[in-house]
């Protein structure tokens, strides 16, 4: 596994929201309610982009079919047979990262 640097931590704000390409994989970094969240940035139902999507600190809303995904256990609200895929929060020093 290797580290990838993604922000630094000062920059880190309520509601901060950037997307990522790291090793080939486009990451969403969602920082909701003083937790950051790493996910794949592409809706599991149609694939289409949530970097643009609606979140009120616990549920991300993909913006093309409204569909819910709980942030803390990213399953779908609506249709339980979509999960977001996500990745595990890593740090170094003042840094936030993701290891893959």
């Amino acid at each position: 596994m290797a580290f990838y640097p993604l922000i630094k931590l000062h920059r880190l704000v309520e509601g901060y929201r950037g997307c990522f390409r790291v090793a080939g994989r486009e990451i969403l970094l969602i920082h909701e309610n003083g937790r950051s969240y790493l996910i794949d940035s592409r809706c599991p139902h149609a694939g289409r982009s949530l970097a643009n999507g609606s979140c009120d600190g616990k549920v991300l809303r993909c913006p093309v079919h409204g569909l819910g995904f709980s942030l803390n256990t990213m399953q779908c609200l609506e249709q339980p047979k979509f999960k977001l895929s996500h990745y595990p929060v890593a740090y170094d020093g003042d840094t936030l990262g993701v290891e893959l």
